[in-house]
């Protein structure tokens, strides 16, 4: 009996090493990419660092693992703790940013993950059409909320990007998922405004010193956010002249639809 327990524990020890290893390799990689100041370096060391998150959450067990040493690396679980979202970001000479990032989904167990890919350099995503995680515009999640629409199920993303020296962007972002866990699509035409087509995201630009509010209160089941506006009727239009105004509006949620709200009173909410 005491040969069994003892190449139980053999097996196990090199699983825990090389997982060890990993954390550690990657924790170093955030770190010099923080430290460097060369863009293209830090865009290679990028590339180095993605390849070693996806290995590391190739294990099922990723999933649950809180990866606390690894501060620089966003972890985000949706509400019913089915999808889980990591992202990251780094900035460049020239004030833009770099993004990477991996969102895993629970199906009954099996754990799919799907990498978010920034075909040539993050961008501001269009509000008209659905993309894939292929073309991804790059931006750091910090909320995931479940909705249902009749029989089917969507997410929404609340995100933050950092565009350029002159103008950052929030977008609220529906992810569909197939059966067999893959991210089927990012945007969904769930976005109902009075005077407009529906869209498939919805993209807030604004001036890059801006302060700007994107938050979803459950009691109400509303997404409330700063009204933008530009700092001159002259610059109507230019994004980077825009910024909170101290007004609230918002997206009430009504049958699997976010219904717009215009000038809510958010301050007990």
């Amino acid at each position: 009996m005491k040969h069994i327990i003892i190449v139980i524990v053999w097996l196990f020890v090199p699983f825990f090493i090389t997982k060890g290893e990993s954390i550690s390799d990657i924790r170093q990689l955030f770190d010099s990419i923080k430290e460097c100041r060369i863009d293209s370096i830090k865009i290679e060391l990028n590339k180095k660092l993605s390849n070693r998150i996806d290995s590391l959450l190739q294990d099922p067990t990723s999933f649950n693992h809180s990866f606390d040493s690894l501060p620089y690396l966003g972890k985000i679980y949706s509400d019913d703790h089915l999808v889980k979202i990591y992202t990251w970001s780094f900035p460049l000479e020239d004030k833009t940013f770099q993004y990477g990032g991996f969102i895993q989904y629970n199906s009954k167990g099996k754990i799919t993950t799907t990498p978010l890919i920034i075909p040539s350099m993050p961008q501001l995503p269009p509000e008209d059409k659905k993309i894939d995680a292929k073309h991804w515009y790059g931006a750091l999640y910090y909320k995931i909320l479940k909705v249902k629409k009749k029989r089917e199920t969507y997410y929404i993303a609340l995100g933050w990007s950092g565009l350029n020296a002159a103008t950052d962007f929030k977008v609220i972002e529906p992810l569909q998922f197939s059966k067999n866990g893959q991210l089927q699509s990012m945007g969904k035409m769930v976005f109902k405004e009075t005077g407009k087509k529906a869209c498939h995201r919805i993209v807030m630009e604004y001036n890059s010193e801006g302060k700007v509010t994107l938050d979803y209160n459950s009691h109400e089941e509303l997404i409330i956010f700063d009204h933008l506006s530009p700092i001159e009727p002259i610059y109507t239009g230019i994004r980077s002249y825009y910024g909170p105004d101290f007004t609230y509006d918002a997206f009430k949620l009504k049958k699997g639809d976010w219904y717009f709200i215009e000038n809510i009173d958010a301050r007990n909410r």
